[in-house]
């Protein structure tokens, strides 16, 4: 009786029902990054990395916890390539620098930032 009854309300309303289960699903996949990123950058371990060539400037936002604005004019990027996902490997080589000089020169960006701070 009662599927019956559901099959029929499902046929004749099946465009609402398609428009709240993709919903769902997309409001499922946000929260579910949402919190792993919470979760991963807030373990101390993830914190202040030290850089690797696979990182991109949005690993290192993340991780330093520094606005975008500070990180991009630290590692000289462009307006351009800002929202582009770079990777740290090609960015110090376009400024012939090492990762481990790129990492003390980040490192000493977000101090000052977190200094300016308090």
């Amino acid at each position: 009786m009662f599927l019956s009854k559901f099959k029929r309300f499902a046929k004749k309303h099946w465009v609402p029902i398609v428009g709240f289960l993709l919903s769902s699903a997309i409001a499922l996949f946000f929260g579910f990054t949402f919190m792993a990123r919470a979760i991963y950058f807030n373990d101390p371990k993830h914190q202040d990395e030290v850089l690797r060539d696979w990182m991109t400037p949005r690993y290192v936002i993340l991780s330093y916890d520094v606005p975008q604005e500070i990180i991009a004019d630290a590692l000289g990027l462009d307006d351009d390539d800002r929202g582009k996902g770079i990777r740290l490997k090609d960015i110090a080589e376009a400024q012939n620098l090492s990762l481990e000089q790129l990492t003390v020169k980040i490192r000493n960006v977000a101090q000052t930032y977190r200094e300016s701070q308090k």
